[in-house]
């Protein structure tokens, strides 16, 4: 009797350690926003004679990556951009073409884009 206990112990033991499962892939990264789509709004340097003027182009989002390109014009006459970046929660974390970061709320985002000079940046998404 006491053998057939132990056998019964040792295949319990088994059939649990066979029913654990080891983890999965890690869950993709989660974003609360989508922002593709028409822009438009201001930009501010907060240094110097960096000066001031308006922004305008579109975001395309595939799942957390953002690309895009932005029209700047003011001080810096007109100059044609391509922005690259990530969405993390409600923020477009920007990689090109210099390190930002803008928060979304609603229609609107704003944040700051360092350059050779910080920029204050204003969006409105454009129906």
């Amino acid at each position: 009797m006491r053998r057939l206990a132990s056998l019964l112990i040792a295949l319990m033991t088994v059939a649990a350690f066979g029913c654990a499962t080891t983890p999965g892939p890690p869950p993709p990264p989660q974003f609360t926003v989508n922002v593709s789509g028409n822009w438009l709004g201001t930009w501010w340097a907060f240094d110097g004679e960096g000066g001031s003027g308006d922004i305008r182009g579109r975001f395309l989002q595939d799942g957390t990556t953002v690309n895009g390109e932005f029209i700047v014009t003011g001080r810096v006459n007109v100059n044609t951009t391509f922005v690259s970046g990530v969405v993390s929660g409600n923020q477009v974390i920007l990689s090109t073409p210099s390190p930002g970061n803008l928060v979304v709320n609603g229609a609107e985002m704003s944040g700051v884009v360092s350059g050779l000079t910080p920029v204050k940046i204003t969006l409105r998404k454009q129906p």
